[in-house]
This record gives structure tokens, sequence and C-alpha cells, in this order.
């Protein structure tokens, strides 16, 4: 298992840090991120809160790229990506019968692939430094 995470990890997580990143969309263009991306109304009370989340979860993605190739960024960088893709796959399986779920899907789709991908890595090398 060694050699497959030395084969597959920087460019699953420059793949998926990048898609993780593209939710910085919502932080610039919110309007165009919600309507078109997450395919919800665009709610202009909420404008603050969809930058935040956007940009939080943007830098999510950029920090998974720099772990692709800093090694001792890894740990905490992989433990908060996890924790936060857990809780995004369990939104929309817990409101996948909500229409406003339906634009998120396929993030939340990529966020198990990153989900169980951290697990096994974490199960191969453990939390040791």
């Amino acid at each position: 298992m060694k050699r497959f995470f030395d084969l597959t990890f920087k460019w699953f997580f420059v793949i998926t840090g990048t898609g993780t990143a593209a939710a910085s969309f919502y932080a610039f263009w919110p309007r165009w991120a919600a309507e078109t991306a997450g395919k919800i109304p665009f709610v202009p009370q909420y404008t603050i809160i969809t930058q935040h989340w956007g940009i939080m979860v943007g830098l999510m993605g950029v920090f998974m790229i720099v772990a692709a190739f800093k090694v001792e960024w890894r740990k905490p960088i992989l433990i908060y990506s996890l924790l936060e893709k857990v809780f995004m796959v369990y939104l929309v399986l817990a409101n996948g019968s909500q229409s406003y779920s339906q634009g998120f899907k396929l993030g939340a789709a990529m966020d198990a692939t990153v989900v169980a991908y951290t697990i096994v890595y974490f199960t191969v090398f453990g939390f040791a430094a």
C-alpha cells in the first residue's frame, strides 16, 4: 500500500485540491457560483456567508495542493480536510431529497473519494509525524 500512495498522492491531491479550490468562485462571484455551480437561487442577504464559505473551502483546496508537495504539512491539512469533507458528504446525503442539494452532489462525490483515500492513508502511515 505504501507504494500505492507513493505513486498517487501528489496527483490525487493536486486534482482534488484544484476541485476543492474551485469553491473560491463563491467568494469572488457569489451570484454566478450559487446559480450556476450550486444550482440554488442567489440570496443577496446571504452574500457574506456565501463568500466566507467560498474562501474557506477554496483555501482548503490550495492547502491540499501544498500538502501534495510539502510532506511536513500533510498531517494537519489531511486531518482538517477529512473532517471538513466528511461533514459536507453528510450534509448532502442528509438533504439528498431536497432540490437545493442537487448542485452539491458532484462535489460530495469527490469529497467522499478524498475521505476514503485519507482514511486508508492514515491506516497505512498512522498519525505519527
